[in-house]
């Protein structure tokens, strides 16, 4: 997870992700990927990030968002059970970024739906 350095959600944890950049990603899945890479610094490269997407999901309530109507596809990485999982460094938008485990995410610390989008993927 990623703790929010701007408003809005200043200072609230949420999951990595921004925005399509209609110049340089060929697909929304490009775009999770290179946010992901951007916000946490995490090494694992971007093939084996993609080779281990289990899921993804898009949400579209038109009033999820502060910033007006704004449409997530959400994506769930299964990294290999092998794999310590490697570090992460906020970095870009990010203030913080680090692993939390499931039983630690909290609803009253997320930014907006963030926590909905957690519970959808995972079953909380």
């Amino acid at each position: 997870m990623i703790k929010r350095r701007s408003e809005p959600g200043k200072g609230l944890w949420a999951l990595p992700g921004g925005f399509v950049n209609a110049n340089t990603d060929k697909s929304v899945e490009d775009a999770a990927i290179r946010e992901l890479r951007e916000e946490t610094r995490i090494k694992v490269p971007a093939p084996v990030l993609r080779g281990n997407i289990k899921d993804r999901k898009v949400f579209d309530d038109p009033y999820r968002s502060s910033r007006g109507r704004t449409i997530t596809h959400a994506f769930l990485i299964h990294l290999p059970p092998d794999l310590e999982l490697p570090k992460v460094k906020g970095s870009d938008d990010a203030e913080k970024a680090k692993w939390v485990p499931l039983y630690e995410v909290k609803r009253s610390f997320m930014f907006e739906d963030h926590y909905d989008i957690i519970e959808s993927m995972v079953s909380l």
